[in-house]
């Protein structure tokens, strides 16, 4: 998959400088888990896709699919989460954050959120979508983030990431901040997650994450200006 990087099955953007790492979990009943952290992750990796079937005792009988695909136009990526026999009040919870600039090796990189990588990170939210300003004034980079919609996007503590639910409550006085929130997860109802540098080739809405996951890329029609997709 090239820069982005994903195991256990936290996921990392690297290009080749850490461009931040994203962690998803699930709570119901007062409980909350990480999917890095379920009993069961069976993963299978190809040059088009990364994907897991996740399972645990928090989802009871239930299952959680998570395919991660590169994008065509940006460094980036974009992700679909779908399950089935899920819990009744189950909630998804993700968080994103850690971006330092700094080079990696992705070969020997494990995605993990340091609360030292979150220093230089400024968060801009709109709605369900998001603008990281990261690095120093020199070397400023700036990434787009579309998620999930149902869930409002807040600020919380990286030095607080024991379980979701405690990273959700921490809070945002800190000088380690992380985006982070929750939203209802239901059977059979995709959830798509997209990171990526904005260019003149690559600049997406929510509505585009879709047939953008399942054609390719986006293009603009010159003579219309309407939207339409092209496969790679």
């Amino acid at each position: 998959m090239g820069f982005v990087k994903a195991q256990n099955p936290d996921w990392s953007l690297i290009t080749p400088e850490l461009a931040g790492t994203l962690r998803i979990g699930v709570a119901t009943q007062g409980t909350s888990k990480w999917f890095s952290e379920f009993k069961s992750i069976k993963q299978k990796s190809s040059e088009k896709e990364i994907k897991y079937i996740l399972k645990d005792e928090i989802l009871a009988k239930g299952a959680i699919e998570f395919l991660i695909r590169p994008l065509a136009d940006s460094k980036g990526a974009v992700m679909k989460l779908c399950g089935e026999n899920l819990p009744k009040d189950l909630q998804l919870i993700w968080t994103y954050g850690g971006a330092s600039n700094n080079k990696v090796d992705i070969e020997m990189w494990k995605p993990v959120i340091l609360p030292k990588d979150c220093y230089q990170n400024v968060f801009s939210i709109e709605g369900n979508s998001f603008t990281l300003y990261y690095g120093n004034s020199r070397k400023l980079k700036i990434l787009e983030g579309l998620t999930p919609a149902g869930g409002t996007l807040r600020l919380a503590d990286a030095n607080q990431q024991t379980n979701p639910i405690q990273l959700l409550k921490s809070g945002k006085k800190t000088v380690a901040q992380v985006l982070t929130a929750d939203l209802k997860m239901v059977d059979e109802q995709n959830y798509y997650f997209c990171f990526y540098f904005l260019n003149p080739t690559a600049d997406y809405n929510y509505f585009m994450i879709p047939k953008l996951f399942e054609e390719g890329s986006y293009r603009v029609n010159k003579e219309t200006e309407w939207m339409k997709s092209t496969p790679d």
